[in-house]
């Protein structure tokens, strides 16, 4: 299976562009007035990061904790009252899906196909398993399984207390896919995973039989560029309505005991969205934003600004939902009308990272590694 990077597949689309216009240039910032400031309570390294790789490793809030990571094999635990580490460990190991957090452990999964399983309060590793191909999304952790998904379409369920495998499936995926996976979910005795055929698919967990699956997408053109169809986000369960997206598709509301649909609306999307009040939040391909009616689809305001920003998948703050981008800026967009109300930069290295919300505090992780944790002034 060939994988394209997102920035390829940019280029690819540019043939046969006018050689003085770069449709795929992003926007410029243009200056506004900030309404408030953003405050920058401490900041912290924690390793070397992700540099350019097309990689988003996420940090995790539990056990009053952060978990991080990074892609040279650094995984840590940091006070989020003053980013001091707890712990640190490195492994040597090339990182490129989690950290997961849940049962007492801590999970991530590796450029190489090992599965790696630590106590969440020591970090000294549990367990480790190898499965057939690299681990570039989170893993999950629930009801006594760690369950991840591999590139070449796969889906294993080990046992949380020894890492034994209990079961496996394999889908059948295009020749070209984008470079990014669905992280799975655990819910309600179920694992539901996106796959970049255009499907979600909701699994027993017990036995990994599969209960029912959607086609989010269908493939439509005569190129594989053109039927590129994946869904790459993270599910998000709220209540018993599955949101979820697709590259090229749409984006839609499920329910997750049928896979009924509630709704449907077309929005191309590869990443995680977010909830606030009774909005949902979604961040385009071409980085526009959306703000959207969680009950029915219906777009209440788009955010067109920061096109071709390489926004970060959004988190909600309060009456705001904050994004970052490519060179570092911090955005807090009004979740009313989705007008862009400040703007900070954090991190001149960039920020692939979704940013993490805990109570009156925002952490970015930015590319070179840097934790920061930063909140309204």
């Amino acid at each position: 299976m060939r994988l394209l990077p997102f920035f390829l597949l940019s280029l690819v689309f540019l043939v046969g562009c006018d050689d003085e216009i770069d449709i795929y240039e992003p926007n410029p910032l243009v200056d506004i007035d900030n309404e408030f400031e953003t405050k920058t309570l401490w900041s912290t390294s924690i390793g070397d990061g992700i540099g350019e790789r097309a990689l988003h490793l996420n940090p995790v809030y539990a056990y009053s904790k952060l978990y991080v990571a990074d892609h040279s094999g650094t995984v840590s635990a940091i006070d989020p009252s003053n980013g001091k580490k707890i712990w640190q460990k490195d492994f040597e190991l090339a990182i490129a899906g989690g950290p997961a957090v849940g049962g007492k452990l801590v999970a991530v999964g590796t450029s190489q196909g090992q599965l790696l399983v630590l106590d969440a309060e020591t970090g000294d590793e549990k367990w480790r398993a190898q499965v057939s191909s690299e681990i570039i999304s989170s893993p999950a952790i629930g009801e006594g399984y760690v369950v991840v998904r591999t590139v070449d379409g796969k889906i294993y369920a080990f046992d949380a207390k020894d890492g034994t495998q209990k079961w496996f499936y394999d889908e059948t995926l295009p020749a070209l896919t984008l470079r990014g996976n669905s992280a799975p979910i655990i819910a309600g005795g179920g694992v539901i995973a996106g796959f970049a055929n255009g499907k979600l698919s909701v699994f027993i967990l017990a036995n990994g039989q599969l209960a029912w699956e959607k086609r989010i997408a269908t493939p439509i053109g005569s190129s594989e560029i053109q039927r590129l169809v994946d869904v790459d986000l993270q599910p998000l369960l709220v209540g018993s309505s599955i949101f979820i997206g697709s590259f090229n598709g749409n984006l839609a509301s499920l329910d997750m005991r049928s896979g009924e649909v509630n709704w449907q609306r077309e929005l191309s999307t590869f990443q995680d969205m977010a909830v606030g009040d009774l909005l949902l939040f979604a961040t385009h391909e071409n980085s526009h934003f959306s703000g959207l009616n969680r009950t029915n689809g219906v777009i209440l305001w788009t955010q067109k600004d920061l096109y071709r920003r390489q926004l970060t998948a959004p988190a909600a703050y309060k009456k705001w939902a904050v994004v970052c981008d490519f060179e570092g800026y911090l955005h807090w967009i009004n979740s009313s009308d989705g007008k862009i109300v400040s703007r900070e930069r954090i991190d001149s290295s960039g920020v692939a990272a979704t940013p993490l919300v805990i109570d009156d505090k925002i952490i970015i992780l930015s590319r070179d590694g840097t934790l920061t944790a930063v909140t309204k002034s």
